[in-house]
């Protein structure tokens, strides 16, 4: 967590706005200890592209995968642009991702679906 509170505290808006979107960073930024949020939803990201599988080596657009929250609470996930493209190629339905973050780590799991014929 003390490398996401560096990036918050040096980078600030630069940093926020390369990685996260509005409602990222809007969430994150009301919870008490943002960099907890933050450094979950980086690893959220992350595990979504590993579950994609992404060839070549084009940058990424963080920005592209929002992490949410649905109805219940639960994490989301919501694609756009090129990694959206990607998931369409990839036949990936769905994906399902689990957070967990302490004081020092963050950690993030996602699974994609097969899409439905």
């Amino acid at each position: 967590m003390a490398r996401i509170e560096a990036l918050v505290r040096t980078a600030g808006d630069r940093f926020l706005q390369r990685w996260f979107t509005e409602d990222e960073i809007a969430y994150c930024t009301s919870r008490a200890r943002p960099e907890l949020h933050l450094a979950a939803r980086m690893a959220a990201k992350e595990a979504v592209l590993k579950a994609l599988r992404p060839t070549g080596d084009a940058p990424l657009a963080w920005r592209s995968i929002e992490i949410g929250r649905d109805a219940d609470g639960a994490p989301s996930v919501h694609l756009g642009g090129d990694v959206r493209a990607l998931a369409e190629h990839r036949g990936a339905g769905p994906i399902h991702v689990s957070l967990s973050h302490c004081d020092e780590y963050a950690v993030a799991v996602a699974v994609a679906d097969a899409a439905r014929s």
